[in-house]
């Protein structure tokens, strides 16, 4: 079976768990809905993989590097959101705020505890892809800590690593945030660099048409961010509450008297009449 297929695959997964974020459910509900929803599509992948393998080494460490991880990563997020959920105790602004500090101290010293596969993987480097991603592959001489899924034919030396990385660094991208809400107003009167105040006054649906086209096109993050991902930061970014993305986009997909990228044709057609006004 083909990479892409795979990538297909983990874009639904994707947004069948972006589904959740629009339920009023409590953190142990969200977690017994969403954990049989990444069993279920891991246990398809691990199946598909055992039965059809790989064209070649290079498709092997892809894969392996840079799609088995992002289906972990999603699972191991939905844990960690749990734990955080349960776990954040109900107080004053400044018990939180400890709270959330403490909890982000932690993530940095396990990511600093895995120092070098960690560097490994952020500065993107691929001279022992053949020694980490491999499933035949001979040992390192850098030694590896664990294998979480030591199923035979369906890992290797670093993938669950690299999926721990990609939750644990969006962890502390959501614990930063809280706590930048909680410092609010005193943090940005710190910051001498004021960010202006924008907010989104287009169609929703539009936001939502720009979120899934960057996602798509894998500009954020070499592609390893997650439409759900692109979607809060524009959230955020703008002032706007989206709610269920994954909806809208079942809209875009329905149009008939408009192309399915409108507002992306005004934005080309707009841009490239300034390009010719310019050249003018």
């Amino acid at each position: 079976m083909e990479n892409k297929t795979y990538e297909k695959w983990l874009g639904e997964l994707d947004q069948e768990l972006a589904l959740l974020d629009g339920l009023e459910v409590t953190p142990l509900e969200r977690l017994r809905h969403a954990l049989p929803i990444t069993n279920r599509v891991l246990n398809d992948v691990k199946s598909a993989v055992l039965k059809d393998g790989f064209a070649d080494q290079a498709a092997e460490i892809y894969f392996f590097k840079k799609i088995k991880p992002r289906f972990y990563a999603l699972q191991l997020w939905e844990m960690l959101t749990y734990g955080l959920a349960t776990q954040t105790p109900a107080g004053t602004k400044e018990m939180l705020k400890a709270f959330y500090e403490q909890e982000l101290l932690q993530v940095l010293q396990l990511l600093k505890a895995s120092s070098f596969h960690y560097q490994y993987y952020k500065t993107g480097s691929s001279e022992l892809d053949q020694v980490y991603f491999l499933r035949d592959a001979k040992e390192s001489d850098i030694p590896v800590l664990e294998l979480i899924d030591p199923y035979p034919g369906f890992s290797t030396a670093l993938d669950y690593s690299f999926a721990k990385f990609m939750a644990y660094e969006r962890l502390r991208d959501c614990l930063l945030a809280f706590i930048t809400d909680i410092y609010g107003g005193q943090q940005r009167a710190l910051n001498p660099t004021k960010t202006p105040s924008l907010r989104w006054t287009g169609d929703t649906i539009n936001l939502v048409e720009l979120g899934y086209g960057i996602w798509l096109t894998g500009q954020v993050n070499n592609g390893e961010a997650t439409v759900a991902d692109i979607i809060q930061l524009l959230e955020t970014a703008f002032h706007v509450h989206v709610g269920r993305a994954y909806r809208l986009w079942q809209s875009i997909l329905q149009r008939k008297r408009v192309s399915p990228v409108k507002f992306l044709d005004q934005l080309r057609k707009a841009i490239l009449k300034r390009v010719e006004e310019t050249n003018e």
